[in-house]
């Protein structure tokens, strides 16, 4: 076997960084020599995925060799439950695997600063004998998760007192009683949340308001909320009336209701008559626009206005492209005039109209079923078109167009 150059070991990290992303060239860099192990190891368990294929597997691992785990930073655990989980019908969750994780296991993890949790069912015990014991971890992420009360989000969320990031996706098992949430224990060090991305078309909602409620909003500077209902809308003009003083960045999208475009003319008045609170720290605001959701694109544009931003300098459209629409000629236009009235009265620099296709192979991200509609985007041609629209209301120098893969 041919030896390896004598090279400085540093030389030897810095390339083995590069592959970071590469796991099966870094699996073979493993094998082939000891003097890179360690620097492998390092990228291999940076990242880990677990679910019911490969949960016993990985803490039969660090039982065998527990220093493996001071290498992970992320913790992704994906469980699965309901009807339409081919898992659940076939028996293959994480339950019981979740309730026999041994006491050293948590303590193992002790650089986990991002935990990602989708398809898990989380209750007390839960959260006191593995989860709740994370206490390092920064930016936690429950998707589509069932959580048997409020109180146990609760004292999840207490159990980091490093918590920056909170990301809520389809999670809508609340509590719906009139049971008042427990409060904290004395002495207990709360987060102070920064940044917070939810998917509002379930009950998410209820978190954000329990966190202004608790006053522990006081240091959140980005927000995004998508999917949000029409009949929402007076919530998210509360939360952020309570956001504002800090809030520099929001991302925001309307959910699909077919109701929405009678209510329209009414809708203007009462938000006229309803102002939002000047939002003044706010610089960057993101727009969700779906091309197969065109008849919720006037109220997006209708909050665009009545959102007082004096500071606002950077606005993006965030264009999905699914379904073709016959009016998606008319869409450019519009969002011409009204970025144009926004201009007029905000210190606005860029516009950024960033484009995305669904993927090629004709099924939506994450879904299991073929994509019904038919994309067929020339973005040459649509950003031909977008760039006539602005330059028609002399934004064209403002204007950069993007499109995303």
């Amino acid at each position: 076997m041919t030896s390896l150059p004598d090279l400085p070991p540093e030389l030897y990290d810095c390339v083995l960084d590069c592959l970071s992303d590469d796991k099966p060239t870094l699996r073979r860099c493993a094998l082939a020599s000891r003097q890179w192990l360690p620097r492998v190891q390092h990228h291999l368990f940076r990242s880990i995925y677990i679910d019911w294929s490969n949960c016993y597997a990985f803490t039969r691992l660090l039982q065998s060799n527990p220093a493996l785990g001071l290498h992970v930073a992320t913790l992704e655990i994906e469980g699965a439950f309901g009807i339409f989980s081919m898992d659940r019908l076939h028996g293959a969750t994480l339950d019981a695997w979740l309730r026999s994780i041994p006491p050293s296991f948590p303590p193992q993890l002790s650089n986990l600063t991002k935990l990602e949790l989708a398809l898990i069912t989380i209750d007390a015990e839960l959260v006191r004998r593995f989860f709740g014991r994370l206490s390092g971890i920064s930016h936690l992420t429950l998707w589509a998760c069932a959580l048997t009360s409020f109180d146990v989000f609760v004292e999840l969320f207490a159990s980091f007192p490093d918590l920056k990031r909170l990301s809520i996706a389809f999670t809508q098992e609340w509590e719906t009683g009139p049971r008042p949430i427990a409060a904290f224990p004395e002495g207990v060090i709360l987060p102070r949340i920064e940044v917070v991305d939810m998917t509002s078309c379930c009950d998410n909602f209820k978190v954000l308001q329990w966190l202004v409620a608790q006053n522990l909003h006081t240091a959140i500077h980005t927000f995004s909320c998508s999917r949000v209902p029409w009949s929402s809308i007076c919530v998210l003009r509360n939360v952020l009336g309570a956001l504002a003083p800090t809030l520099r960045t929001l991302k925001v999208g309307f959910g699909d209701n077919g109701a929405m475009s009678d209510d329209f003319p009414s809708a203007s008045s009462s938000w006229a008559q309803n102002a939002f609170s000047p939002l003044a720290a706010l610089t960057t605001v993101t727009l969700e626009i779906q091309t197969g959701r065109i008849a919720v694109v006037p109220f997006t544009l209708l909050l665009l206005v009545h959102l007082p931003v004096p500071a606002l300098r950077t606005l993006t459209f965030a264009v999905k492209c699914g379904e073709y629409d016959s009016a998606l000629g008319e869409l450019w236009p519009r969002m011409a005039a009204t970025t144009a009235s926004v201009a007029r009265a905000t210190p606005l620099e860029r516009v950024v109209v960033c484009a995305k296709e669904k993927s090629e192979d004709g099924v939506a991200s994450g879904a299991s079923f073929p994509y019904r509609g038919l994309p067929s985007f020339d973005f040459a041609e649509m950003e031909s078109a977008v760039v006539a629209a602005f330059a028609a209301k002399g934004l064209e120098k403002m204007l950069t167009f993007v499109k995303k893969d």
